[in-house]
């Protein structure tokens, strides 16, 4: 059973693609959505964990500051004792709570200390006035934390800010503790983890997923390819079953189909060789006895107009019973590299001698197909009889037929091409039917040989319009070179 090659690739890949993209997507979003959650999981609840620890912080500093202390101090006061003593505190809470900057601020928002002194005792914070929603909550003693910000250094800090004195309008202030989101560094190391472990992920399914397929690919590919060659005839070479699986079952099944269309063949080749040599014996007969009747009635021409009906009739069953047997026992290829052109030269004196077309051939020098000279001789022959037979019907005389042979990329295109009537559209596609005919006398075999040696080859046969009227027979065949 000839695969082609081609064929089974080209099932391959498909199924492969299939597979690896039903197979990759699905994955590929999987991790992706995984890692993208997992990323941000990770940072809110680092987030969440710095704004914990910075307002434990902030509420820390505000039980070593006193209200009075906020009260007391104002403009003026930068070299008072109290000053002194609130700013000494804040830089031991900085150290101790190893943190950014720690700042003061009375209830109106003024500075009354600040570790980096940015905010002048007595200056507005301007700073801090933006995180208006958190300062009122801790005002109502809830230590509370700011969004991220960006410093002036470009990196990301957070604030935490909780109530001096007694929560409420009582509030002498607040304490403002800044600490650095350095749980950055940590997320774009777990970042990297994620990227990380996810293409190692991605490429063991990956390795997996091809494993798979092509244990899944490979014999669903040959057995497509040997379906394929089933289809197109070849039934002598049994499918292999390979595994005892469900591709298994399949293939088993295959190949009891393919025996029962084998024995199927056999039988009614059987039937059709036994049916003509029956028909062919009494044949030879009656063409003799028709030549004896010819002899016995050479004084008398009007019989002999009978007898000579008589002859075309036999000669007529001849050809169906040779069509018949031509049909029922086409040989296995035996396949070389065939000139074109000498054989369509040879195509053409046979055919030129079957009517009055005139027979032409256009094919180049050096064009061979794979074939088997001898069966693509008769299929050529056969179209080109029928081509001859059409165009000599023309009423003026100016039948002609162009035998032609060029190449078509990797393969070789053979054309038979007449002026006559054409083939009508709606029959295109079915006088390549077996027993399907036009003709008052035919068997419709013709055409189905043609075709069946064609596609022996691995090729094709098509019929379409020729330009300027008649039909264009066209034959891919695989190229001999």
């Amino acid at each position: 059973m000839r695969v082609r090659p081609g064929y089974t690739v080209s099932v391959r890949h498909r199924l492969l693609t299939r597979l690896l993209l039903g197979t990759l997507v699905p994955t590929v979003a999987a991790l992706g959505v995984f890692g993208v959650l997992a990323h941000e999981v990770a940072r809110r609840s680092l987030e969440d964990e710095l704004g914990r620890r910075l307002g434990t912080a902030a509420a820390g500093v505000a039980l070593t500051v006193l209200p009075d202390q906020l009260r007391e101090l104002g403009p003026g006061d930068e070299d008072s004792l109290t000053y002194a003593n609130v700013g000494r505190k804040l830089k031991v809470a900085r150290e101790r709570l190893d943190v950014r900057r720690v700042l003061v601020v009375a209830a109106d928002l003024t500075g009354r200390g600040d570790t980096d002194g940015r905010v002048a005792l007595g200056a507005p914070a301007h700073e801090i006035s933006a995180d208006h929603s958190e300062i009122e909550k801790a005002r109502s003693g809830t230590p509370s934390a700011s969004l991220l910000f960006v410093g002036h250094d470009q990196l990301p800090y957070k604030r935490a800010y909780a109530v001096i004195g007694t929560p409420g309008a009582g509030a002498a202030g607040f304490a403002v503790v800044e600490g650095s989101a350095d749980y950055f560094r940590v997320l774009a190391t777990f970042r990297r983890w994620l990227v990380t472990g996810g293409l190692v992920a991605l490429l063991v399914v990956l390795a997996i997923t091809v494993v798979l397929a092509r244990r899944i690919t490979d014999p669903v590919a040959r057995l497509a390819g040997a379906a394929a060659a089933i289809g197109r005839g070849e039934l002598e070479t049994r499918v292999p079953v390979e595994r005892r699986d469900e591709i298994g079952l399949l293939a088993s099944t295959l190949d009891d189909m393919r025996a029962s269309l084998r024995a199927r063949d056999e039988r009614l080749q059987m039937m059709l060789a036994g049916i003509a040599h029956e028909v062919r014996n009494p044949l030879g007969g009656l063409e003799l006895y028709a030549g004896l009747l010819r002899d016995a009635l050479g004084d008398q021409p009007d019989r002999l107009q009978e007898v000579a009906r008589i002859e075309r009739e036999l000669s007529y069953l001849k050809t169906v019973v040779s069509e018949f047997l031509d049909y029922a026992r086409r040989p296995p290829l035996d396949l070389s590299s065939v000139a074109l052109a000498p054989l369509l030269a040879e195509v053409r004196e046979l055919a030129a001698a079957a009517g009055t077309a005139t027979v032409e051939v256009a094919a180049v020098d050096g064009i061979t197909a794979h074939a088997d000279a001898g069966q693509l001789r008769r299929a050529l022959l056969n179209l080109a009889r029928n081509a001859v037979s059409a165009a000599g019907g023309r009423s003026d005389g100016q039948g002609r037929v162009t035998l032609a042979a060029a190449r078509a990329g990797d393969r070789v295109r053979v054309e038979i091409i007449d002026n006559g009537p054409g083939v009508p559209i709606d029959l295109r596609d079915r006088i390549f039917t077996p027993f399907f005919t036009t003709r008052e006398k035919g068997t419709g075999l013709g055409l189905a040989f043609v075709r069946e040696i064609v596609r022996d080859h691995g090729g094709d046969v098509v019929v379409d319009g020729a330009p300027g009227g008649g039909a264009r027979f066209r034959l891919d065949l695989p190229s001999g070179s």
